[in-house]
């Protein structure tokens, strides 16, 4: 599916005229599924840990706190527990917080290395001695991308394509079209929720550390620790997901 199918299709379902281009379309309607669309694959993108949108970085140590210029310009938030020093194998907790940063600077860390994320920059402590390999997950901003496979933020073309599920967002786009003007959307929603915890269960691996629960959660806990609960999404979570409407559509 491409930007305009996806368009096209929710136009169908809403009840509305079905578009037949979108990009540089000046009519009202074509304008807000354009709207929709994007606020949908980003919220997604988002809310979500994605396998299709976690990317590998590497890079080598410096003998400095301030591992700089490793954040790739599609970064949008770490992966937790991904980030290792693959020489000595050796997990690096974070990101903590400043208050946390601030206080093991004073005393003498004896619980491995951590690091922290702050001003677009990965500082870790104790300083590494230059050259290990290090490595982390993190997931990419970029949601879209052409028909020819470049990365994108958000759709720009009629024959842009989603590196998250098409019809998740097409069904996104129906539920926040249908919310958004007023009218009924109870079914939309339900069908929406259905089918993104649908795509979740297949998504997520059990893989008994925290994952998307600490998303939806309300709060991400990136302490490099196994949680207590095996990951995914607990119902209490979807439960406050899907309760909290003007988290998923609202600027």
């Amino acid at each position: 599916m491409t930007l305009l199918s996806i368009c096209q299709d929710a136009a169908d379902e809403i009840g509305i005229s079905r578009p037949s281009s979108i990009i540089g379309n000046t009519d009202t309607e074509a304008q807000k599924l354009l709207r929709y669309t994007n606020k949908i694959g980003n919220r997604l993108m988002k809310k979500v840990d994605w396998q299709a949108l976690r990317v590998e970085k590497t890079f080598t140590a410096l003998n400095q706190e301030a591992q700089t210029g490793i954040i790739p310009a599609d970064f949008d938030r770490f992966v937790p527990e991904t980030f290792w020093d693959r020489t000595n194998q050796f997990l690096i907790s974070g990101p903590i917080s400043s208050t946390e940063w601030n206080s093991m600077k004073g005393i003498r860390n004896s619980l491995g290395r951590k690091f922290i994320y702050r001003g677009g920059i990965v500082s870790v402590y104790p300083i590494f001695s230059g050259g290990q390999n290090v490595a982390f997950e993190y997931i990419t901003s970029y949601w879209a991308e052409t028909s020819g496979g470049t990365a994108k933020a958000r759709f720009t073309l009629d024959t842009d394509v989603a590196r998250i599920d098409e019809e998740l967002i097409t069904q996104g786009v129906v539920y926040a079209y249908l919310m958004g003007e007023g009218l009924p959307y109870q079914k939309a929603e339900q069908d929406f929720k259905e089918h993104f915890e649908t795509l979740l269960d297949n998504d997520q691996p059990d893989s008994g550390v925290m994952m998307s629960g600490d998303i939806f959660g309300g709060g991400r806990h990136f302490t490099g620790e196994p949680g207590s609960e095996s990951g995914g999404v607990s119902g209490d979570s979807v439960g406050s997901f899907w309760n909290d409407q003007s988290g998923l559509w609202d600027d």
